[in-house]
């Protein structure tokens, strides 16, 4: 073997692996798009929570203008109420408002939801506005 063979070899020998500072910055690149990923993954986590839970807001806010509908009640003023639907606890308030028809109103239905652990904290969820038609005495609906 001449010496430039020897030399190539040793060379080769010398290069084989990674430094420790390349596989320093390999590590910090890794660790930095581990945690750009898991923070996108746990924001997708809680929006596909919030969309639920507006989900079920909304199916009790419908249910709550199907129960004004069927027992035909006029609603004045404003109501609230605690109640459990959904599996959830939840705040419903009730607000009615005059239309420029005496037998029509609009009433706003707000549900919020109440923190299994904490009664104090309430999250509005959504709004449902609805219309109410005043039954006629004969039974007659418009």
């Amino acid at each position: 073997m001449t010496v430039a063979t020897l030399n190539r070899l040793a060379i080769r020998q010398h290069q084989q692996g990674f430094t420790l500072l390349e596989v320093m910055v390999a590590l910090a690149i890794f660790a930095t798009t581990a945690l750009a990923l898991m923070k996108i993954a746990m924001n997708y986590t809680q929006s596909i929570q919030q969309n639920e839970l507006r989900t079920l807001a909304h199916f009790v806010a419908m249910n709550q203008a199907a129960e004004l509908r069927i027992e035909k009640e006029w609603l004045t003023g404003s109501q609230s109420e605690d109640i459990t639907e959904q599996g959830e606890q939840w705040r419903i308030q009730k607000q009615s408002y005059e239309t420029i028809s005496p037998d029509v109103q609009r009433i706003e239905i707000q549900v919020s939801h109440i923190e299994p652990n904490d009664a104090e904290k309430v999250q509005g969820v959504t709004t449902l506005s609805v219309f109410n038609y005043r039954q006629s005495q004969e039974g007659n609906a418009q």
